[in-house]
């Protein structure tokens, strides 16, 4: 791919966003691989990076306080007013099926190839479901994480895994110190952490820790926080540890040995990842995740919807030797390394080059 203008458009530039502070390592590659990058972005951080003298970073700051609908208007006046000034050859679009719709509808008469960057099940609401598919007629190509993370079906749907800074939370372990839990996930219902959490304290695990690592950010969210935090207020060993900014996880993560992850498909989250690049033993529902995993090891790693599943295997690894916990942790950490940020820009262009 010759090295031109990509406009780049996504929710957050945050790097202290728990879900979304890794944004911001996606750009610098495409600072790499581009002579100039336009980024619009829907939260604007105050405090974005500098050292990129190729990046324009535009969009709604966090200190503007604006409606939903004046937040869009500002939003399409800017990509508006981007698309009519430059010839871009490509614009990716991260988790934002309507900003590349509105900017594919200004480039209509132009030949940027539109990548639309899309991780998650199907939303709830109807107008963004209806948004979601009207993106798949717009984008050139649509690139998601893994086999389920897109709901809907399209041969422009390209499976090119996440990107974590594997670099920065590579923690190599020749030991296991504790068997201290955590949970590295945004407080949802959607991640069913109270299954995570009620399976562990039933568990031969229960006198040990578990930590949920995220908050919550929807209304729904609080409200099942609040329910979460009442629930367990009794329980010394269940922390709740709030929102970390994402710079700092990886010496956080030092401190625990075991991750849960109660999602269902759809959800490819990159939490597993991560905590499998933090040197973790992780224990999972999804099967979109049995490809970090030697066969042989999946009867400790991976359970099922069934009531008491969770349970069971927590207790059977709680009987397992270090050496073999060690074994699966390093064979997993190996294959996360092959969805290193540093490849992200190549597999993303990819779907286009080939």
């Amino acid at each position: 791919m010759s090295k031109k203008k990509i406009l780049y458009l996504n929710l957050s530039t945050d790097e202290k966003d728990i879900s979304l502070g890794f944004s911001n390592s996606w750009l610098s590659k495409f600072a790499d691989k581009f002579e100039s990058v336009d980024l619009i972005s829907l939260n604007k951080s105050s405090n974005n990076r500098t050292e990129f003298k190729n990046v324009n970073i535009f969009g709604i700051s966090e200190s503007e306080k604006l409606s939903r609908i004046h937040k869009y208007l500002k939003l399409k006046n800017l990509v508006k007013d981007l698309t009519q000034k430059n010839d871009y050859i490509i614009c990716f679009s991260h988790m934002s099926p309507l900003l590349s719709i509105i900017a594919n509808w200004y480039n209509k008469n132009k030949k940027t190839i539109s990548i639309l960057w899309y991780t998650h099940p199907m939303p709830k609401e109807l107008i963004k479901k209806i948004v979601l598919y009207i993106s798949l007629f717009f984008n050139n190509q649509i690139v998601t994480a893994s086999e389920s993370s897109f709901p809907y079906f399209s041969k422009k749907v390209n499976v090119i895994g996440h990107a974590i800074d594997y670099g920065a939370f590579l923690n190599k372990k020749t030991n296991i110190s504790n068997n201290d839990f955590v949970i590295l996930s945004r407080i949802s219902k959607s991640k069913n952490l109270q299954l995570s959490i009620d399976c562990f304290l039933k568990s031969k695990f229960n006198q040990d820790s578990i930590t949920v690592i995220g908050d919550a950010v929807t209304d729904a969210d609080m409200e099942y926080k609040a329910f979460l935090t009442e629930k367990y207020r009794t329980k010394n060993n269940v922390i709740f540890k709030g929102m970390i900014p994402h710079k700092e996880l990886p010496d956080v993560l030092r401190s625990y040995s075991y991750h849960i992850n109660s999602t269902p498909p759809g959800f490819y989250d990159k939490s597993v990842l991560e905590t499998l690049a933090a040197g973790i033993y992780n224990f999972y529902l999804n099967a979109d995740y049995d490809k970090h995993f030697d066969p042989k090891s999946l009867k400790y790693t991976k359970f099922s919807s069934k009531q008491n599943s969770l349970t069971d295997l927590l207790n059977s690894v709680y009987e397992l030797n270090d050496n073999k916990i060690l074994e699966i942790i390093s064979f997993a950490q190996n294959s996360v390394s092959k969805e290193s940020v540093e490849t992200i820009s190549d597999r993303v262009l990819s779907t286009v080059e080939n």
